[in-house]
């Protein structure tokens, strides 16, 4: 019998140590899994306002004296320099100074990249070979460490930096008359680089607009409006605010006689305002243009050349509720037959609806001085329709 118990004691004990092993072998993976994603899980940022009020988070970036701040209960909140009395960052970011050019492809070595830590008035930036600190009034951009090697290392890919709308709009009339109305645009923007905190190098502009209309009745002409526009320009910046230019013009309107009109010039642009909420340019251009007229009544088709000139703008203003209004206009005076000078002013506006989707209204008006026989001067669109934003 007491072999028999001892043989039991020691077969409870070997079972026992088995038991153990073979829950540390289940539980192991479970703890390591724990222990990874704590690891690596970020600890959060910590914002605390002026008055004492604390957030969590993610600070996402800094511009023109407002902090953006992601908050893991209030969303993304944006924070004025002067309601804040500290910021403590776990991520490296890169601190760019009021007046210090970013460069591509360059060591930057004004610009420290680091954990930044705020308190009252002065930034600390601890960085892998010390600390420094900086006035909070002197900065200008706090950029992420992955956004600011990004756009200063690699190169911007083509479909990178679009912004722009694009806009249709449609009506329709079943009576005594029949008509139907068709109207499209777009507006497409791409700057190389594509951030607000690096200088421009290179902007493409890229336009269309379209009108198509069509009235019928029993017993009665067809009364029709076709009208199209496209437009192409590549700026190449030698500063900040003045560049070169380049620019392709096509226009045909059935209202005024015109087949097609081509215009293809260079000059010179320069931004005149810039700031958060508009932006306004300037541009002189020298110019070729050939103007295709169809016959009218008894006379006949006729083509026009002129050399002339282009000034223009293009102004855009931003307002409360993401409103924006835009603004083109160009005066196309001709040298060699002084006459033919001709006009054109867009101007619209959209008005958020949902997400990316707005209501857009907006008025064209073209001007020919020299129209063929029959046709007026003056051709004026209104436009109504749904637009839908790009945003990069």
């Amino acid at each position: 019998m007491r072999i028999h118990a001892k043989n039991s004691r020691r077969f409870s004990q070997k079972t026992s140590v088995f038991s153990r092993l073979l829950l540390a072998g289940c539980l192991l993976p479970a703890l390591q899994t724990h222990a990874a994603d704590a690891a690596a899980k970020p600890k959060p940022d910590v914002l605390v306002f002026s008055n004492g009020d604390m957030l969590t988070g993610k600070l996402d970036h800094e511009a023109d004296g407002t902090v953006f701040f992601a908050s893991d209960n209030a969303g993304t909140v944006k924070v004025p320099w002067a309601k804040l009395k500290e910021l403590h960052t776990e991520a490296p970011f890169a601190v760019i100074e009021t007046g210090v050019p970013v460069g591509r492809k360059k060591a930057n070595l004004d610009i420290p990249v680091g954990t930044v830590s705020i308190a009252g008035d002065t930034l600390t930036v601890t960085t892998s070979s010390g600390t420094r600190e900086i006035p909070v009034k002197s900065i200008a951009y706090l950029i992420d460490q992955p956004t600011f090697d990004k756009n200063v290392n690699k190169k911007q890919g083509l479909t990178e930096g679009i912004t722009g709308a694009i806009t249709a709009g449609a009506s329709t009339v079943n009576s005594t008359q029949n008509s139907v109305s068709i109207n499209s645009g777009v507006v497409l923007s791409r700057i190389v680089p594509p951030v607000a905190w690096m200088p421009a190098r290179q902007r493409t502009l890229l336009n269309f607009n379209s009108n198509y209309g069509k009235v019928t009745q029993p017993n009665t002409p067809t009364v029709k409006t076709n009208i199209l526009h496209g437009g192409l320009e590549e700026d190449e910046y030698l500063s900040p605010r003045f560049y070169l230019l380049e620019q392709a013009m096509w226009d045909h309107n059935f209202s005024q006689g015109l087949d097609l009109q081509q215009l293809y010039g260079g000059g010179a642009g320069f931004t005149a305002i810039k700031d958060a909420k508009q932006e306004l340019d300037v541009t002189g251009i020298v110019d070729y243009t050939k103007q295709s007229f169809s016959a009218s009544g008894t006379a006949p088709a006729y083509t026009n050349n002129i050399i002339g000139s282009s000034f223009g703008d293009n102004y855009v203003r931003k307002f409360p509720r993401k409103i924006v209004l835009t603004e083109i206009a160009a005066f196309n005076p001709a040298w060699n037959t002084p006459s033919d000078y001709s006009a054109n002013v867009s101007v619209g506006a959209t008005f958020p609806v949902y997400k990316n989707f707005a209501f857009s209204v907006g008025v064209i008006d073209s001007y020919l001085n020299d129209p063929p026989p029959g046709f007026k001067g003056n051709s004026v669109q209104f436009n109504t329709g749904l637009t839908y934003t790009i945003q990069h």
